[in-house]
């Protein structure tokens, strides 16, 4: 599983590495510019550019950036122009190490104090370097490098751009854009990912992300602040249970699915549809009795349990649904509840009284507190997207997407629940202190019954007997998959979550193995 840290844990690992471990800094400069360098040929090359100009701050990243230019005169590149955003002065350590190999006869050095030193120097015809800013930036861009940057974007054109470590104007913790950034054809990411590699703008701005390894002491990678791990095909190959050849509908496992209302019958649908497409052997569903028949015409397979009331789940439903538990692998909550009172009541009390793992989705989510959850002791996943987790939290949706991994992180130890925090880039934090970042998904995928549809796979996979965690991460990562393949297939704009859910028995078949 690869690594992610976010930019405070990277400076704390440097730190250790180079002061306290003793390992080379400048040997750890060189090599991560001179994959820098490496790059920037191949691109050269391929693309038939004439001319590499290399933009450089006074820190670590333009340190990259100095390795680079140096390497790249070594292979013989003749038009190699080197943009310099500070004074001779003000770079230090290993960065001014290697600036002071620079020939400015052989590289033509430009120190940028007004717009036009950048303004009439920048090429079309070129391989741009990004090696300004880094994972450093932390406050939105102010005054002569705000005004740069705008500048380098207001004139990319047919360039190719190489990032290193992150785009400069990309937070490296939450991937937040402070201003402008020029978004980059590739990014190196150097020893270990970077969390804003993945979030927000970040994730659009990064272009094809690349790993640089460098030699860090495990000690030192291990001082990262929270467990950050990447979810991938690989990953989840792991740990997808076979189809059993000799199974049955009841070793499948049985989901029971408690949702909807007259307003919203098409949520539980969804959600129901999903446990099935994921493969647990038996779907039962609690509904208002508006719901019951639509239900039934998309999900023939279901059975279905008729509510007290018509419209919508109230309290004197709780007998009904407690005794459909006793086979049930997991149970689904929330998918078209809609937000009346009594609903309320009905949602805190299976909480506190359901003995199977429970996934809470949508509309369960707005009735429930810290102090509803830890009732339980049966195992909770919380499927919120950032403004419900606002509402569960406290904190401004500002706050969280400030530094969404972290918030994540402390609302799973705090309340002993999984949290899978929904968004264009969506991350699962565990009790156990680990984080997954989940890069699969599309921005088509921000529609309506989408969610539905995760909160019901998580609980297919949990009822044929994934551990829970194990079940969030691989149905994370088949909903992403499938969202892919829908935009890819349909395009963003238009596709709709049924349209997810019909790739999901595609791409789960492509990883079936019986046994």
């Amino acid at each position: 599983m690869k690594k992610i840290v976010t930019a405070n844990s990277a400076q704390k690992i440097d730190h250790d590495a180079i002061i306290v471990k003793g390992v080379s800094g400048t040997q750890l400069m060189h090599t991560a510019g001179k994959a820098v360098a490496d790059s920037a040929a191949k691109a050269c090359k391929k693309y038939s550019l004439e001319h590499i100009q290399i933009f450089c701050g006074k820190g670590n990243n333009g340190g990259d950036g100095y390795v680079a230019a140096l390497e790249l005169e070594k292979s013989g590149f003749c038009s190699i122009d080197l943009f310099c955003f500070a004074k001779a002065k003000e770079i230090k350590g290993d960065a001014n190490h290697f600036f002071k190999q620079v020939n400015p006869n052989n590289i033509n050095t430009i120190f940028v104090e007004e717009i036009n030193d950048l303004k009439e120097n920048l090429l079309d015809n070129a391989c741009w370097i990004d090696a300004i800013f880094g994972t450093g930036l932390n406050r939105p861009l102010e005054g002569k490098l705000k005004n740069y940057l705008q500048i380098l974007k207001e004139n990319q054109n047919n360039q190719y751009v190489i990032a290193v470590d992150i785009p400069s104007g990309i937070n490296g913790t939450s991937g937040k854009l402070f201003g402008s950034a020029i978004k980059a054809d590739e990014t190196l990411s150097m020893g270990f990912y970077k969390s804003g590699n993945f979030l927000q703008e970040g994730k659009a701005y990064c272009g094809d992300l690349k790993l640089v390894e460098l030699e860090y002491p495990q000690e030192s990678l291990a001082l990262a602040e929270a467990n950050i791990l990447l979810c991938e095909h690989n990953l989840v190959q792991d740990i997808l249970k076979p189809v059993r050849i000799s199974g049955h509908k009841f070793s499948a496992g049985q989901v029971l699915c408690v949702g909807g209302s007259a307003a919203m019958p098409g949520a539980v649908t969804l959600a129901s549809l999903a446990v099935l497409r994921g493969g647990a052997g038996m779907l039962k569903a609690y509904v208002p009795g508006k719901v019951k028949d639509i239900l039934l015409k998309h999900a023939i397979e279901a059975i279905v349990t008729e509510g007290k009331d018509t419209n919508n789940l109230i309290i004197e439903d709780l007998d009904g649904i407690l005794g459909l538990q006793d086979k049930s692998g997991a149970m689904v909550l929330g998918p078209g509840l809609d937000r009346m009172p009594a609903s309320g009541k009905l949602v805190r009390a299976l909480i506190e009284q359901v003995d199977i793992p429970l996934v809470l989705d949508a509309d369960a989510l707005f009735f429930i507190s810290k102090d509803d959850l830890k009732k339980n002791t049966h195992g909770i996943i919380l499927t919120p997207h950032t403004g419900e987790f606002s509402r569960l939290t406290n904190l401004s949706t500002e706050e969280i997407l400030n530094d969404p991994i972290q918030r994540a992180l402390d609302f799973a130890l705090e309340t002993d629940c999984i949290v899978h925090l929904k968004g264009s880039t969506s991350l699962t934090a565990l009790p156990s202190g680990r984080v997954f970042i989940h890069p699969t998904g599309a921005p088509g995928m921000a529609t309506a019954g989408s969610g539905d549809l995760l909160a019901g796979l998580i609980a297919s996979l949990i009822a044929q007997g994934h551990p829970i965690e194990d079940a969030v991460l691989i149905a994370a990562y088949y909903h992403g998959t499938a969202g892919q393949a829908a935009a890819n297939r349909l395009g963003n704009r238009s596709m709709i979550a049924s349209d997810i859910l019909n790739e999901i028995p595609i791409l789960l078949k492509t990883d079936e193995v019986l046994k």
